[in-house]
């Protein structure tokens, strides 16, 4: 298991997907230093206390969201041919040809993806708290460190669990297919999010439940905004305001510990269903 995983962990940075997702985020970093530049330097810090902080909150969350975005989709581009691509280019043969369990392969396959998901996703996360420190961003400066450790494990736990989704559908599915299959259920979720948000903002009970039930088939962003709760303000006027709004792809209440539950066997599960399709595949 443990070649399997070093030996994906080498293919996926030498890839040029890696590369090129890379670059844009520098491009992305670089672009959130400088909004926050003139953000900091503009007529709205004239704007009123509330109203400032208002705005940093919801920069911030865009700064975030958007970072969230690029990690599941370099993971969704990465996973996709995980599997398949072996399947189709015939190179499965000769890796299953060695002692080497199927069951062992799909491990190390998750391993090797999940331990790039979590350097880069720690890299990027580090670098926007970074630049928010530069800048004297308030929702950053005043986090508590279990703040920056308990946000920092649920904004890992978005793309990993995308990973084991996008690991099944690279087992049962090609490469273009699942890759566009799984963009798709991604963004299903903030579509969730969002219906979620209109119901309560229209108090109806129906278009709640639709936005939870689209909530229980892509329950990512459901992790995302827990870390934002985590990690921005929830008391006072701004964290009043923030709720009445839904930040930006929504919010409802916040998540139970049942849905927390249902994540968990949701992503396990999947994970189970990949290597227990991987084994009944025939590859002769």
């Amino acid at each position: 298991m443990r070649p399997i995983a070093i030996a994906t962990l080498k293919e996926a940075v030498r890839k040029k997907t890696f590369i090129v997702m890379g670059i844009v985020t520098v491009l992305y970093l670089v672009l959130w230093a400088v909004l926050l530049y003139y953000f900091q330097n503009s007529s709205i810090q004239h704007g009123g206390e509330q109203f400032m902080a208002l705005a940093t909150v919801m920069i911030t969350q865009m700064g975030l969201q958007f970072s969230s975005m690029l990690i599941c989709l370099l993971t969704i581009i990465l996973g996709a041919g995980a599997v398949a691509a072996e399947l189709e280019n015939g190179m499965i043969h000769a890796i299953i040809s060695r002692p080497l369990g199927r069951t062992e392969y799909v491990l190390g396959k998750l391993l090797g993806l999940g331990a790039l998901t979590v350097i880069y996703a720690t890299v990027l996360y580090a670098a926007l708290l970074l630049i928010g420190c530069a800048f004297a961003l308030t929702t950053v400066t005043t986090l508590a460190l279990g703040q920056i450790l308990g946000g920092w494990v649920l904004y890992l736990l978005v793309p990993l669990c995308v990973l084991c989704l996008t690991l099944y559908g690279s087992v049962s599915l090609k490469v273009v297919p699942n890759g566009l299959l799984m963009i798709f259920i991604y963004i299903l979720g903030n579509i969730g999010g969002m219906v979620e948000m209109i119901g309560n903002y229209i108090n109806s009970k129906a278009v709640v439940s639709s936005g939870i039930f689209i909530s229980l088939i892509s329950p990512f962003h459901t992790l995302y905004t827990s870390a934002e709760r985590v990690l921005l303000p929830s008391t006072g006027l701004v964290g009043e305001m923030m709720r009445g709004i839904g930040g930006l792809t929504g919010g409802g209440k916040p998540a139970s510990a049942a849905m927390y539950v249902y994540i968990a066997v949701y992503t396990l599960g999947f994970l189970a269903l990949a290597i227990r399709k991987f084994r009944k595949i025939d590859i002769n």
